[in-house]
């Protein structure tokens, strides 16, 4: 699941980077930049927290079948 506050960071990011080249403000153009990298971040490791969430629980759940079948 993506989070709400990564992609926020990407797309305000994007308009500023966007915005900062059009005006031509360099501070603008690279809070931009910093801020959707951030965002680029964020969700990077949220994707690897559900990951390691799902390969945890598959190993747990093969540690209980085994079990279970052992108790059989």
């Amino acid at each position: 699941m993506k989070n709400t506050n990564s992609n926020l960071d990407k797309i305000t990011g994007t308009v500023k980077e966007n915005a900062g080249k059009i005006i031509g403000s360099e501070q603008l153009e690279l809070e931009g930049k910093l801020q959707r990298k951030r965002g680029e971040l964020s969700e990077a490791a949220c994707d690897l927290g559900e990951s390691l969430k799902e390969k945890a629980s598959e190993a747990a759940n093969k540690i209980i079948d085994k079990l279970d079948k052992k108790d059989k």
